[in-house]
């Protein structure tokens, strides 16, 4: 039986690809200085930092975005941002998911709302928040309405994410009502700043439920009697589910069969950012095609792989099916956690962990000798392979013309491949900082220039090696060679990506 349940959710994840969702609410950047603690500041009781590095991502309702994008669903955000240097980067960014940001209002005065988090040696010091969040003029409230009501038309799902920022407004409350949707998902800050009817569902986190009952607030949530909190809030939003998240000691629903407790999964050293997210664009994708319980624990699933992670980060569909069981054997890819676990226990016994990366597509035997000369460096190979949508934007339109999939059941079935892993970034670092590496392995071609990521395995403590390449052996000069003996043979238009179903 547990089988089939964990079958049946990797099956809804699947269906998660063409899925149509809007997502409407407060969208913010995100950013993290992280620096090294060296010493306390003589002038006050306080760290200094040093070799700070800043990254920035979408944050509010524009990480709920990108991580409807990231499970495959398409995705339209409606939101306001101002007319500014953020606003423009955060657009970007979002831009460089794929994520439709048309619907963005750029409001000339308004300054863009921005986290900014100052991080000594992973634990957070403060956080600086500024940004205008008062609600827009009129004359673009009604505006914004109306393109609600457009795009919620064609929506498979909206999802609602409340920040309390000035984007969601009573014309839009009124404007969804109105629609008649059938799958609206709420998440709020203040459930009850304005007046829902009609929701799907309901997904505060036990703080932001138990300050909407006026209860006296309980922070740990073992100790709160959840299913009570749940069932009232549902019966005063009137929604058809309430989901109250609560941490590591996962959620508890509320709906028509009554209430359940969904256990959740403790993690080593969690960084909440972004996960309550993480949670709602997976809950909300997978309750237009699933029950309340189903959805929540496909969420409860993604938001420990978002806690898992420094930073605000994307799940993705690939990510979250390696962590259903039923589908390792099917992917020939390692689940996060025994992934790590893995590492650790050869770090443990003395050994040496070995990284390299690549698109891999159309696998040669210049990648074979790569891996197997990198995996007698040390006692277990780790290789990173770009996701589609990755290899798309590192190496141009018409790759991969080999699918993720394949490549990885390619590297995976290969003696010297260990783990392989997915990532959906343009460069490893991420992933490097999950793996650790004592060794991250290239290719001779990258002799004469310095990585971009090798600043992140020095600062870990690694090395970077540079094998020499088989001569003669490339991915890109055999894809062309085809693509010209194809149009030699007059088929002009050359091969075909499985990956994209583009002709190039």
């Amino acid at each position: 039986m547990r089988r089939a349940a964990e079958e049946e959710l990797a099956m809804l994840v699947r269906s998660f690809r063409g899925r149509r969702c809007l997502v409407i609410g407060d969208v913010m950047l995100d950013v993290f200085e992280r620096g090294q603690a060296t010493r306390l500041a003589p002038d006050a009781p306080a760290p200094v930092l040093r070799n700070v590095l800043a990254e920035a991502s979408p944050g509010g309702a524009a990480n709920v975005a990108a991580n409807v994008a990231a499970l495959g669903a398409e995705v339209a955000l409606l939101s306001v941002v101002g007319d500014d240097g953020p606003g423009a980067e955060l657009l970007e960014k979002l831009e460089e998911f794929g994520i439709r940001t048309e619907d963005v209002f750029k409001v000339p005065g308004r300054a863009t709302v921005i986290k900014k988090r100052l991080v000594a040696d992973g634990a957070t010091l403060a956080r600086v928040d500024s940004g205008d969040t008062t609600a827009p003029e009129d004359a673009m409230q009604k505006g914004f309405a109306e393109k609600v009501a457009a795009l919620a038309e064609d929506a498979d799902v909206v999802v609602v994410s409340d920040y309390s920022s000035g984007t969601v407004t009573g014309r839009v409350v009124d404007t969804l009502s109105a629609a008649g949707h059938e799958c609206v998902v709420l998440d709020s800050k203040d459930p009850f700043r304005l007046r829902w009817r009609g929701l799907a569902a309901a997904t505060p986190n036990h703080l932001e439920a138990q300050k909407a009952l006026d209860l006296p607030v309980e922070a740990d949530p073992g100790r709160l009697d959840a299913g009570a909190v749940a069932e009232e809030l549902r019966r005063e939003i009137g929604a058809r589910a309430l989901v109250v998240t609560l941490a590591e000691e996962g959620a508890v629903v509320a709906d028509d069969a009554g209430v359940a407790h969904l256990e959740g999964h403790k993690v080593a050293n969690p960084d909440v950012n972004g996960a309550g997210d993480t949670f709602l664009a997976t809950f909300a994708l997978a309750s237009s095609g699933a029950e309340p319980r189903v959805a929540t624990r496909l969420g409860i699933e993604a938001a420990t792989l978002a806690v898992s992670r420094p930073g605000t980060v994307l799940v993705g569909a690939r990510e979250l099916l390696q962590r259903l069981p039923a589908e390792e054997e099917a992917i020939g890819e390692a689940a996060p956690e025994d992934l790590e676990e893995s590492l650790d226990q050869v770090r443990r016994s003395g050994g040496k962990v070995v990284f390299t990366n690549g698109c891999f597509d159309l696998l040669h035997r210049g990648h074979l000798f790569l891996l197997r000369e990198a995996r007698k460096l040390g006692d277990v190979l780790v290789v990173g392979v770009n996701s589609d949508a990755s290899a798309r934007r590192v190496k141009g339109p018409g790759r991969p013309v080999t699918s993720e999939e394949d490549r990885v059941e390619l590297l995976g079935a290969l003696p010297c491949v260990d783990h392989v892993v997915v990532f959906d970034e343009d460069t490893p670092e991420a992933l490097i900082r999950r793996v650790k590496p004592d060794l991250h392995v290239k290719g001779g071609d990258h002799a004469r220039k310095r990585l971009v990521e090798a600043s992140v395995v020095e600062k870990l403590g690694g090395e970077v090696v540079v094998l020499p390449l088989l001569p003669g052996r490339s991915s890109s000069a055999t894809i062309e060679h085809i693509r010209a003996v194809g149009e030699a043979a007059g088929d002009v238009d050359g091969i075909t990506s499985p990956s994209t179903g583009v002709r190039s």
